[in-house]
């Protein structure tokens, strides 16, 4: 079949449908336009009506406090040693002085781990407060953030309470799923009053005080009595720091070493890591954290219940210089009151040290494995095996777990009358 023939039979129309006349087509085409033009006009009609209805009920959304304006920020003010980076709005500023700002005591603290928004029209005397604080677990937001907590925390002046004036406070949460907490019950001049989770992370290296976890941000609103205008703004700028503060440094897991939040007590105590040796030369190792530093203490309890001299040996710990140079601090003792003498090295490694090597010359070198790990410091101990008077001692090694080298000592010094 030619292709003229099979063009014109796929073409064909069927019998009793003959092709359109071409007569009032453009009527009909008129008219379909027509029906167009009035659908666009009536779904034009609703959106508008629904527009309207929506602002007439977007104030009363507002003053429910079910809604937060959106507001455009200039710029972010972190405060490293507390941990948060906090939003500036379009409008206002930030001000060091906190003159004429009420701070309960848990509060109160180093000026610059506090932040103070202020609207750049001084005169509105309204004000934004955002710091850190030890929150007591009754009001913790989200519930227990862990079991024990210190005494300081769960009954202690210090620790931040709301005053909630009898009514229950409100529960919520951030975007990000951190909760919060708010006092539902406000005075005249304030804005409001919330408290955000927002636990304190120490470094693995830094023994940690069992208050933090209950760390909170804590964002307090102030404006003047009686202008419901300028309340309803601060109270927004509340919002806005509560929803999108931003965690930073100690409020991420793993911690900063080099940022510390003063308003988290330090860990202070005395922890036993372990206990070694016989007779004469038995021995206890033990770690002591004080406010501001740590030591290592290694007792010989034979030597203490003799008459002289206290029987044991103390070195600070020097975290930053360890981790830096990684450097082993070692403590080197020479029991002299044994008859045959003898010397003993120990010392304090990080988490991650296994084992120690010293090298003794001309011989294969010795290992002694690490203790103490489970104790509440972040250190691990070691102490050597009783060496006779006369070793001839090397390096000292600290080994990870892959055999690495993490940090090394010079071989310690002779004891007194041992050949050099």
């Amino acid at each position: 079949m030619r292709l003229e023939d099979q063009l014109r039979e796929t073409f064909r129309r069927p019998e009793g449908h003959p092709w359109p006349d071409e007569r009032g087509a453009f009527d009909r085409f008129l008219r379909r336009r027509a029906r167009r033009a009035r659908a666009v006009a009536a779904g034009a009609c609703l959106g508008l009506v629904a527009v309207l209805g929506a602002a007439s009920l977007l104030p009363r959304l507002l003053a429910d406090g079910d809604v937060v304006p959106a507001i455009r920020t200039v710029r972010t003010v972190p405060v490293p040693s507390a941990g948060f980076e906090v939003p500036v709005p379009a409008g206002w500023t930030t001000r060091t002085s906190l003159v004429g700002t009420r701070l309960p005591a848990a509060m109160v603290g180093p000026r610059d781990t506090l932040v103070q928004l202020v609207p750049k029209r001084r005169a509105t005397g309204a004000t934004v407060l955002v710091g850190t604080a030890i929150m007591s677990p009754r009001q913790y937001p989200g519930g227990r953030p862990g079991a024990g907590p210190d005494p300081s925390v769960t009954a202690g002046s210090r620790a931040f309470q709301m005053d909630d004036a009898g009514s229950p406070l409100g529960q919520g949460r951030r975007p990000d799923g951190r909760p919060y907490v708010w006092r539902t019950s406000l005075r005249a001049d304030e804005a409001g009053e919330y408290a955000v989770a927002w636990p304190y992370h120490c470094p693995r290296t830094v023994a940690c005080s069992r208050s933090a976890p209950w760390r909170v941000l804590v964002v307090r609103g102030q404006s003047p009595a009686g202008d419901a205008a300028v309340k309803e703004r601060v109270r927004a700028v509340v919002r806005l720091v509560v929803d999108t503060a931003r965690p930073i440094t100690n409020a991420l897991p793993g911690g900063d070493p080099s940022q510390v939040d003063p308003i988290v007590p330090p860990l202070t105590g005395r922890w036993l890591l372990g206990t070694g040796g016989s007779g004469m030369a038995a021995w206890e190792a033990y770690v002591v954290q004080h406010r501001s530093e740590e030591e290592f203490e290694l007792h010989f309890p034979y030597r203490e219940r003799q008459p002289g001299p206290g029987g044991f040996h103390a070195e600070d710990i020097d975290v930053k210089g360890m981790l830096a140079n990684r450097e082993l601090p070692v403590l080197r003792d020479c029991l002299s009151w044994l008859p045959e003498g003898g010397v003993i090295l120990s010392g304090v490694v990080p988490e991650n040290v296994v084992a120690v090597r010293v090298g003794l010359d001309r011989q294969d070198p010795l290992v002694f494995p690490t203790f103490g790990k489970e104790k509440p410091p972040a250190w691990a101990a070691f102490v050597s095996d009783l060496l006779p008077v006369r070793s001839r001692l090397g390096q000292v090694v600290a080994l990870d777990a892959q055999g690495r080298e993490v940090a090394t000592a010079p071989p310690p010094p002779p004891c007194r009358g041992a050949p050099r």
